[in-house]
């Protein structure tokens, strides 16, 4: 039997190099990220409705749920600062952040290299709280699993994950969990498929990736914002964050159907060209 045809509560999103005449010629909004102050991002004001927060602090990774205090509080306050900026774009109402660091083993992150969980959570309460006060929406993005220098042909249960660099909400249990303990009504989780599918190749038993997939959309009301792109579910590529176009890879398509139904803004986070982006849209009307 067909499947039933459903429309997007929101318009679809692109992103800013898509091109503002590209944008508007097919009804699409976008989401801005970097510095919302400069001329070129701009131009996009009038179709901004989500913003991607930065995650770097100068050269280093921020990190709002490292224990030493002040790298913590300037990770913070650098969020606080593009929350703020949001308010220049009169229809942007979200704005996305990652997950913070759990442990990084890379030498060059010589600050905030390791997170603790309870501060990850008062950290988001407290950007949460201020969001709110200017009528602004946090969603926490999914964030990827660190394959780094890890052969193709090495299978994922040789791998010491202890070992190797890991940020807070790569699974989709501590993610979900996480939006669950913030537990405030402008808080809520953005779905990367691509990044579910760095998820998925940690298990080596390639027959249960599509289970770890759809694991992220298990509660669905939690979901306010997708950045959508496919990816390979069953080879190696599938380990970075590819960013394949909608219908081109190997996640599931019942994937691809729940992201269609949800209650959420819904970014299409790569552009190849205009006759790509086309057959994308396409693609997702027959969904």
């Amino acid at each position: 039997m067909p499947q039933k045809t459903t429309s997007l509560k929101y318009p679809l999103s692109g992103i800013p190099s898509t091109g503002i005449d590209n944008l508007k010629r097919l009804n699409l909004s976008v989401e801005v990220g970097g510095s919302l102050d400069t001329e070129d991002i701009k131009l996009f004001a009038d179709i901004a409705i989500s913003g991607h927060a930065p995650k770097h602090v100068d050269d280093l990774l921020m990190n709002i749920a490292t224990p030493e205090d002040d790298f913590r509080e300037e990770s913070i306050e650098a969020l606080l600062r593009y929350i703020d900026m949001a308010r220049g774009f009169p229809k942007l109402e979200q704005v996305n952040i990652h997950p913070p660091l759990k442990r990084w083993v890379d030498e060059a992150q010589t600050r905030g290299a390791n997170g603790e969980y309870d501060l990850l959570i008062d950290s988001c309460r407290r950007l949460a709280d201020y969001a709110a006060s200017i009528g602004i929406e946090i969603v926490l993005e999914n964030y990827i699993a660190s394959w780094g220098d890890v052969p193709d042909d090495v299978p994922a249960d040789e791998i010491d994950w202890s070992s190797r660099n890991e940020a807070f909400g790569v699974t989709p249990g501590e993610w979900i969990q996480i939006c669950e303990d913030v537990a405030r009504p402008n808080f809520a989780l953005c779905l990367d498929s691509s990044h579910a599918s760095t998820y998925a190749h940690t298990i080596a038993d390639v027959e249960r990736r599509e289970e770890a997939v759809m694991a992220f959309v298990a509660k669905p009301d939690l979901i306010h914002h997708v950045h959508w792109s496919d990816n390979y579910l069953y080879d190696a590529r599938g380990r970075e964050d590819s960013h394949a176009l909608i219908g081109k890879g190997s996640l599931p398509v019942e994937l691809h159907r729940a992201i269609k139904e949800l209650d959420a803004t819904i970014l299409i986070e790569h552009f190849y060209g205009i006759e790509e982006l086309e057959q994308e849209l396409e693609y997702i009307e027959a969904l």
